[in-house]
């Protein structure tokens, strides 16, 4: 489960033997439990996960499942396999997925361990641990300083994705084309999860910031600085880094906002092309209608002069012009009623197959 979550914070803490309980672990009591009572050891662990964007993104066609660990041995559960591997990068995405473990005693000694950090915080965290006075008397001073290498991270992630939006919402030439919507699925999924990173991160720093002020309230009370309490350095540092996580939270939930715009601008305008579109199909239909209706009107004035003259045209019928001695006759064929026997018919046949047709063509 630990593998899977997307951030947490938790530590255990070993008493002073004076107190007679040797160790508890901070998830199982309250914060008001501890008051006055002296640290020996203590451990913490957290994890913090962010979710960065590169110049080109993709949907990814492939997913990796969800594997209960109530539904399967130990055995087939690889600890090594990270849920999110490198190979998520060839679509344009990556996530980090950091583990923190701190053990500190109350001679100042304090051990911390990385796990699985981007490259790019090797040096950032290297870097402030040697150039910054440490106060080795707070075991929460080094997550202080991890967390600023963390906002770095975070800024990115936030900023990235904006890099994406941005892209499309200030150039007309994208604007212009045949709009992808796959790609802007895919920016508005990522934004979801930066968000829910960040949240996921405020409410592990906030925990953090508790802590801290549950360690230092016990220390000045053990040490009768109740009364007179000094700077806290590092919950003020907190304090800070909170608001900050805070305000890329909004930037975060900014960039969903826009991208949800974007998607609903880009699906009206495609609305709105397509309706001029069938605009412009109506008014060709409208053109052809009346383009018909001339060629009809036109057929409709020769029709019948056309008719007169075929028929008399026939063989059946017969005109002999008059000569001088003799008047012009017209004679009919005692034939013609062949004509009449096959143009009804057929007529008639060609009538009924139209009407079979269109009947067929509106039930189907």
């Amino acid at each position: 489960m630990h593998l899977q979550s997307n951030g947490f914070f938790g530590n255990d803490v070993c008493l002073d033997q004076n107190e007679g309980v040797e160790s508890y672990s901070k998830l199982e009591y309250s914060l008001k439990d501890l008051r006055g009572v002296a640290y020996q050891d203590l451990a913490s662990w957290s994890r913090f996960t962010v979710k960065q964007t590169y110049d080109k993104l993709k949907p990814k066609r492939t997913f990796t499942p969800h594997v209960s660990s109530n539904h399967s041995s130990p055995n087939n559960l690889n600890a090594d396999i990270a849920i999110h591997g490198p190979q998520s990068t060839r679509y344009g995405w990556e996530w980090y997925e950091m583990g923190f473990f701190t053990y500190w005693n109350k001679s100042g000694l304090t051990t911390l361990m990385c796990f699985d950090l981007p490259s790019k915080s090797h040096s950032v965290i290297q870097s402030m641990f040697g150039s910054q006075s440490i106060d080795l008397s707070c075991p929460y001073t080094v997550f202080s300083l991890i967390t600023d290498a963390l906002l770095r991270l975070y800024d990115d992630s936030v900023w990235s994705i904006r890099n994406h939006i941005s892209h499309r919402t200030h150039s007309p030439q994208r604007r212009s084309q045949e709009t992808d919507y796959f790609l802007l699925h895919e920016i508005a999924r990522h934004g979801v999860h930066i968000s829910e990173t960040l949240n996921v991160a405020i409410l592990s720093l906030d925990a953090i910031r508790q802590h801290h002020e549950t360690f230092r309230a016990n220390t000045d009370l053990i040490h009768g600085n109740n009364g007179r309490r000094r700077w806290d350095k590092v919950g003020s540092r907190f304090e800070f880094q909170l608001r900050f996580l805070k305000g890329l939270l909004q930037r975060s939930e900014a960039n969903n906002a826009r991208i949800q715009n974007e998607i609903t601008l880009a699906f009206n305008a495609a609305a709105q092309r397509d309706s001029k579109i069938q605009v412009q199909i109506g008014e060709e239909a409208k053109r052809e209608a009346s383009a018909m209706k001339a060629i009809a009107v036109v057929t409709m004035t020769f029709l019948p002069a056309t008719f007169v003259s075929t028929l008399f045209g026939m063989n059946f019928f017969s005109f002999q012009p008059g000569e001088l001695t003799s008047k012009a006759s017209f004679n009919v064929s005692r034939h013609f009623w062949i004509y009449w026997a096959f143009s009804i018919p057929m007529t008639v046949a060609t009538l009924a197959l139209w009407f079979w047709w269109r009947r067929w063509a509106w039930g189907h």
